[in-house]
């Protein structure tokens, strides 16, 4: 029989996210991911698994920002 604890745990996906934070697309883009997860997880609240974002400010450079994980 599996116990009630191990039934509620949580799993995390981590996912790596590179946009430039000074720029109007790298702001809109983040407000847009975190809108959608919002969304996704209202009615999914059962879902055991959940994204967990590892945010990299590109500087306008994505192969340095890459590169610092």
């Amino acid at each position: 029989m599996v116990c009630e604890a191990e039934t509620k745990a949580k799993v995390g996906v981590k996912v790596g996210i590179v946009l430039d934070f000074s720029s109007n697309v790298g702001k809109m883009g983040l407000s847009c991911i975190n809108m959608s997860l919002s969304d996704f997880y209202v009615p999914h609240s059962h879902y055991k698994t959940r994204l967990i974002l590892n945010l990299r400010d590109s500087h306008t450079n994505v192969v340095t920002a890459a590169s610092q994980g």
